[in-house]
């Protein structure tokens, strides 16, 4: 009953997990965080199609998600296919944007070009095996064997998963 109570206030008020999250995604990439730090304070409506319409606010140590109306700028409101070629092209119709679509354009070619370190995320909330094996087919699918580019920190980082997997080995070995 205990868990069954955890997982219900954790459910109502994920605004502390998401802003933990958007703390990590800026983390993984500050020209994001310089990105948003110009856009903000944002609202915006995410209306998918045969879903809950989502609310998110962007505002610093602020933002906020969740199903409670509130006042947006605009609103993107298509079908799920519709967002994943969105994500997939970095490129969006404007006829899925309702309300200020200057400022939709702005946020999502912000996040599209921030170069976003999905390997650090992986592995940060999914542990070193799916890092390594998400590296392994980044780097099969785009025939490149350097993701990282021109980041300094980046390379320090992936030197200390290429460390932490290492680690992880011989602790298995030794076991």
């Amino acid at each position: 009953m205990g868990w069954l109570l955890f997982i219900l206030v954790v459910m109502l008020d994920i605004t502390k997990p998401f802003n933990k999250l958007i703390k990590d995604i800026e983390e993984s990439s500050p020209s994001l965080k310089k990105s948003l730090a110009e856009i903000s304070p944002l609202s915006f409506c995410l209306n998918i199609e045969g879903h809950k319409n989502i609310y998110i606010t962007l505002n610093g140590n602020h933002s906020d998600i969740g199903f409670k109306k509130n006042n947006h700028r605009f609103e993107i409101k298509a079908s799920t296919i519709e967002l994943l070629q969105v994500i997939v092209s970095g490129k969006i119709n404007k006829n899925l944007i309702n309300g200020d679509a200057e400022l939709a354009i702005v946020l999502l070619n912000a996040i599209y070009k921030s170069n976003i370190d999905f390997i650090y995320l992986i592995d940060k909330y999914f542990g070193n095996l799916p890092a390594v094996f998400t590296y392994a087919i980044v780097n099969k699918v785009f025939n490149s064997s350097e993701v990282y580019r021109d980041n300094e920190q980046r390379k320090i980082r992936k030197r200390l998963r290429d460390l932490a997997i290492r680690l992880d080995r011989l602790e298995a070995i030794k076991v």
